[in-house]
């Protein structure tokens, strides 16, 4: 844990983006597994940029299990993963708060995800509802990783969804960043900020 510490302060100082927040955990943490990349970085793309960064170093990876039933890998800049476990249990222990310029809280995920638990559900109650949902939402309250794959899934059934530029502000990492965020198809009124908070 002591090295995830030094990985957050290092990129809150640096105001580093995505790329450079998996860098830094690459260079400071023994051991980093693809479910927690997304969570303690608040990563989006995570499998594209490992794929990047494979092309300047040596990474090795090697097969894990999460909690019991989510199938993932390991990756480390150490040549030897022999001594990693082959299955990890994870628990969230930190608190989430997020609110929008249109006044959409955090309540408003965790209702949708109490309703319905597929992923692709989720995301179209909470388009039909009207919440601006982000990559972000995805992770931590629609259950979805890959919510490119959903909103085009949607599409296919013909659901009418809009995609455009927002803006998110996370305290977690210190950074605010154009990312992309998904709707229905009902104008939009006000220019999009999201903040994103995160207590212990």
């Amino acid at each position: 844990m002591r090295q995830w510490a030094d990985v957050m302060r290092e990129c809150r100082e640096t105001g580093a983006g995505a790329r450079g927040r998996l860098r830094t955990a690459l260079l400071n943490v023994d051991d980093v597994t693809s479910f927690e990349l997304p969570f303690r970085l608040l990563l989006t793309r995570t499998p594209q940029m490992i794929d990047t960064l494979r092309r300047e170093w040596l990474l090795s990876q090697k097969k894990a299990l999460f909690n019991g039933r989510q199938r993932g890998c390991v990756y480390s800049l150490r040549n030897d993963l022999s001594g990693v476990p082959d299955c990890f249990s994870y628990s969230l222990a930190t608190r989430i708060r997020r609110l929008d310029c249109y006044g959409m809280t955090t309540r408003c995920f965790t209702d949708i995800s109490g309703q319905v638990k597929a992923p692709t559900a989720r995301l179209k109650l909470a388009l039909e509802s009207g919440l601006l949902v982000t990559a972000l939402d995805g992770l931590f309250w629609l259950g979805t990783q890959r919510i490119a794959a959903d909103v085009q899934r949607l599409r296919q059934s013909g659901m009418v969804i809009v995609t455009r530029e927002v803006e998110v502000s996370d305290a977690l990492t210190g950074t605010t960043r154009l990312s992309s965020c998904c709707k229905d198809s009902r104008p939009v009124t006000k220019n999009d900020i999201i903040w994103i908070h995160f207590t212990r």
